[in-house]
């Protein structure tokens, strides 16, 4: 499976974004140490959110979650980024059986969900991909919903020629990754479900 990426506008990737980026990459090298570390990072940007952010902090300074911010009711935020989090995470469960990166990877969606509107772009479908992953590993309906309203938005907004963002790459190979990574997660879940 390819390694989800996620870019906000300017092509500026996040801590968060990074540090799941390459967590996933070193679960596909099957280098562990690295993908501790990289869950390490992103577990404590979960669970170290100040109570007066007006938004979610995807970034660090001085060992502390600090700017970029992904604000909430706001378009072109970096709501891509903490579904990056949540997709390495509930991988890196998926894979090692930490519940520690479970209940990050839920806290993690719950942030980004709660957000509002701006969250349902194409640019954010890592987002629907790392609810996926959850409803596949949890089998709550919460998550589902999170996945099939992004899968949703991605099949509204696909051009006739089917990319998005009018023919953006970079875009449609995240978007294209995701729908199928969604599709997969939902169908893995449905055969366990079958065997119960």
């Amino acid at each position: 499976m390819t390694a989800p990426c996620a870019q906000f506008p300017g092509g500026q990737t996040t801590a968060l974004g990074t540090f799941a980026g390459d967590g996933w990459a070193a679960l596909d090298r099957e280098d562990a140490d690295a993908a501790a570390a990289a869950a390490q990072r992103c577990r404590r940007l979960a669970w170290e959110q100040p109570d007066d952010a007006p938004g979610v902090l995807v970034g660090w300074q001085d060992d502390h979650p600090a700017e970029p911010l992904a604000r909430a009711h706001a378009d072109g935020q970096p709501y891509g980024d903490i579904g990056a989090g949540v997709a390495f995470l509930a991988r890196r469960f998926e894979e090692g059986g930490d519940v520690e990166d479970l209940d990050a990877a839920v806290e993690l969606h719950d942030l980004v969900v709660a957000l509002g509107e701006g969250v349902w772009e194409p640019a954010n479908a890592l987002v629907g991909w790392g609810s996926a992953l959850l409803y596949e590993i949890t089998g709550e309906d919460a998550f589902l919903a999170t996945t099939e309203r992004m899968a949703d938005v991605l099949a509204e907004t696909q051009g006739s020629d089917g990319s998005w963002g009018g023919g953006d790459p970079m875009l449609t190979e995240i978007a294209v990754a995701a729908l199928v990574a969604m599709a997969d997660a939902v169908e893995a879940r449905a055969q366990v479900d079958e065997g119960d």
